[in-house]
């Protein structure tokens, strides 16, 4: 049985949890994002928006139609995430004080605490408790394993992500930039069910991001031969400038993961 092969396919199949929703519930979804509100006139209850953007003219009519939105709100405090209903709008909390941000450095986990909020807020709880949830929730091993996880090791960053399509890594390399280190190390893979063009791109977003490269694989390579989503890997760092001087192949995790860090110094940054 075929399985899904573009970013549309996936989308439609997404589209199952709005449709799911109780007539009586709420439907979140994130108005930055085409292929997301192109489901929305399949999502039932009401239809709740968030956006990284307060002044988007899709805000704008959601709210002229009476919706209800979560909006990033820049001010001259900083950004500012905001719960807007009809005329109210409700400051939440600054993005500085969510620690999961990264003051604000994160921008995926800025989107994620938009929805969140959106969820949490339709959903009953209180704006006091939705400001200590935000405060409290960090992305520490214990909290969020695999999620922006960072550690510091002999005076260099260690960053701990799972992060396996090219869009994750397109967020990851923005966070990392606005880290600002010194140099980049990073042990990348990616699962053997991708497409060959995704593992492509995700190599030449890899190749912009990062100075020296790790490439593991899977155990599990999910029908791909031995050594061949690194060998893809490795040609699309190569074809997008990176010498090979800087590329080793080590398929083991542990293995790689201990090479990665026997490469950085302090100041720099290691991606796993």
């Amino acid at each position: 049985k075929p399985g899904v092969e573009s970013i549309r396919e996936l989308a439609q199949i997404k589209a199952v949890v709005p449709r799911a929703v109780f007539r009586d519930g709420y439907s979140v979804l994130n108005a930055d994002d085409p292929r997301c509100m192109s489901i929305a006139r399949l999502a039932r209850g009401e239809l709740v928006l968030f956006s990284m953007d307060a002044e988007s003219e899709r805000i704008r009519e959601h709210l002229r139609s009476r919706g209800i939105a979560v909006v990033l709100r820049e001010t001259s405090d900083g950004e500012v995430i905001s719960i807007i209903e009809g005329r109210r709008e409700t400051a939440i909390l600054n993005v500085r004080q969510i620690p999961a941000t990264f003051e604000g450095r994160a921008r995926f986990n800025i989107k994620n605490a938009l929805a969140a909020t959106a969820a949490a807020y339709v959903s009953g709880c209180g704006i006091e408790t939705i400001r200590t949830g935000l405060r409290t929730f960090t992305t520490s091993f214990y909290q969020a394993p695999g999620r922006a996880n960072i550690a510091t090791v002999r005076g260099f960053q260690v960053l701990i992500d799972y992060c396996h399509n090219p869009a994750g890594l397109e967020e990851l390399a923005d966070f990392i930039g606005r880290l600002n280190p010194k140099r980049t190390v990073a042990m990348i893979a990616m699962p053997g069910d991708r497409r060959n063009e995704d593992i492509a791109t995700f190599g030449h977003i890899a190749a912009r991001a990062f100075d020296h490269f790790v490439i593991r694989e899977d155990n599990n390579r999910r029908g791909r031969r031995p050594g061949e989503v690194a060998g893809l890997l490795r040609q699309a760092l190569l074809d997008n400038g990176v010498g090979p001087g800087n590329i080793r192949i080590i398929y083991e995790e542990l293995e790689a993961a201990r090479a990665a860090l026997e490469i950085a110094t302090v100041d720099d940054l290691v991606l796993l």
